[in-house]
């Protein structure tokens, strides 16, 4: 489901604002450069990269607000915005330490946490893109809290004794950190904050089925992304010791790692938000983010048995690595593959049965279930909670008299049946017990999610509620349209089809 609101009018010329701001960084990174000042906060690589990033955060954050996801296309607006800080920050401090201002170890310590917040919103832009509503998400506003005290905490406890050395946890002798049990506790909470939307989006997206699968899984990866930078930063510390690599070039590295992630981020949030994701695209995502991993655990490793303290020769340190690198890389390659297929993969239709009215609003349309079918619809919400596990659909299919496995179509959009090319047939789904016209909104929304393929968690990840809010939702759409608990019936089959038909019959 996508939200349909007016597009933020200020953020249609963002793009060329932060194209202008972002090269004027870059011009005076390189003049002080140039004077032999910054060391490596000067390097063109990592100044480009991250006046990329935010153009394309921008760009990302326009296209958003066109497209009426406004909550989405303001925090892409803040990632650029945080991405032109961190330039900004650069050039003041550099230009503070080249000129011996009082001002430069507080300028100094704010360019070095700054790399925080945009790792942050990254994540919050693709989180944002496939939820609906004004309601900020409890996640989203943890994430928040977390990492901008982690910002704080790290801008007022780090001082550099040698600065543009590096980042400290890439070159930790050229900075000191006051209260380091402090500094520890805030840098784990800000960790696990980097994993929430990730296991959140993860866990609704490999409950839900087909197009939303897919749309949820592409924001997932976006989100993954995050965490990985970490990973990263921490690999490029074992790559100075006992690696014994520069830590300017490390750090130049993770500039180009964290601008490389809000282009890839932001590029999901686009492409999620569209509504309808290619299988091609959201296989690509996948692989791209599993890949990536395997990279860092190949560095990773490779980096430790290379060092220069290693027993090993180069002949040995070679062959390791190779044979990590094959295995981990097949590994990855064909995993992604597997989990790609499943997020992208359409539900078989078969032949869809006739309808054998029973007479009056009860009728038995397919994909009801007899009382020996196996799947019994027990008084109260034993199939409000979900019985799909990951691979198979939300709205579920059921056998029908004849044991046959017949399923109900699942949407291509929300709340719009899937089209003919999808294999799904719009068939007739025999008479309807109630009209839609008695649901809220939100349950509308509840309905037209169930109708799309989404689990539980999938409605609650898009809807920003509650599983128990969608469950709670969910008994009141049973009652409104007369669908009673009892063995003949399964509901969420028969609430789907009735939302499906209601969508083809306003059409």
């Amino acid at each position: 489901m996508t939200a349909s609101v007016r597009p933020v009018p200020a953020l249609l010329g963002l793009p060329v604002v932060t194209g202008a701001t972002a090269g004027a960084c870059v011009v005076a990174l390189a003049g002080l450069g140039a004077a032999g000042h910054g060391g490596f906060a000067t390097e063109p690589a990592g100044t480009l990269a991250l006046a990329v990033a935010a153009v394309a955060a921008a760009v990302a954050a326009s296209r958003l607000a066109r497209s009426g996801h406004r909550a989405a296309g303001r925090l892409a607006a803040g990632l650029a915005a945080s991405l032109l800080a961190y330039l900004g920050f650069a050039v003041l401090a550099v230009a503070t330490v080249a000129a011996g201002h009082r001002w430069a170890g507080p300028a100094v310590a704010a360019w070095n946490s700054a790399w925080i917040p945009p790792l942050a919103l990254l994540q919050l832009t693709a989180s944002a893109a496939v939820r609906t509503g004004t309601v900020t998400p409890k996640a989203h506003r943890y994430v928040g809290l977390v990492l901008g005290a982690a910002t704080l905490v790290n801008a007022l406890l780090t001082t550099a004794t040698e600065p543009f050395d590096g980042l400290p946890t890439i070159a930790g002798e050229s900075w000191r950190t006051a209260f380091a049990p402090v500094g520890a506790a805030v840098t784990l909470l800000g960790v696990a904050a980097l994993l929430l939307l990730p296991v959140t989006l993860w866990r609704a997206a490999l409950g839900s089925h087909h197009t939303v699968r897919a749309r949820l899984g592409v924001a997932a990866a976006a989100t993954t992304a995050a965490p990985m930078t970490v990973v990263f930063c921490l690999l490029l510390a074992i790559a100075r010791a006992p690696g014994d690599v520069e830590p300017s070039l490390g750090s130049v590295a993770f500039l180009v790692a964290l601008s490389g992630t809000a282009v890839f981020a932001v590029a999901c949030a686009v492409t999620a938000a569209r509504g309808a994701t290619e299988p091609r695209r959201a296989g690509t995502v996948v692989r791209a983010t599993g890949l990536a991993a395997a990279a860092l655990l190949v560095v990773g490793v490779g980096t430790l048995v290379a060092a220069p303290g290693s027993s090993l020769g180069p002949t040995s340190v070679a062959l390791v690595v190779s044979a990590l690198t094959v295995v981990v890389g097949g590994g990855a390659w064909a995993g992604t593959g597997r989990l790609a297929a499943l997020l992208t993969a359409a539900p078989a239709v078969p032949a869809v049965a006739p309808v054998t009215p029973r007479g009056g609003a009860e009728g038995t349309a397919v994909g009801d279930a007899p009382p020996d079918a196996g799947t019994p619809d027990a008084a109260g919400t034993a199939d409000v909670v979900e019985t799909t596990g990951p691979g198979r659909a939300a709205v579920e299919a059921a056998p029908d008299a004849s044991g046959a496995a017949v399923h109900a179509p699942a949407s291509a959009g929300a709340g719009v049946p899937a089209p003919a090319s999808a294999g799904v047939v719009p068939e007739s789904v025999g008479p309807v017990p109630a009209s839609v016209g008695g649901l809220t909104a939100r349950e509308r929304e509840v309905l037209a999610a169930l109708a799309e393929g989404a689990s539980n968690a999938g409605i609650a990840a898009q809807l920003v509620v509650s599983e128990r809010t969608v469950d709670a939702h969910l008994r009141a759409i049973f009652v409104k349209l007369d669908l009673t608990p009892g063995g003949d019936t399964n509901r969420r089959v028969r609430a789907a089809r009735i939302w499906l038909e209601h969508a083809r019959q306003r059409r």
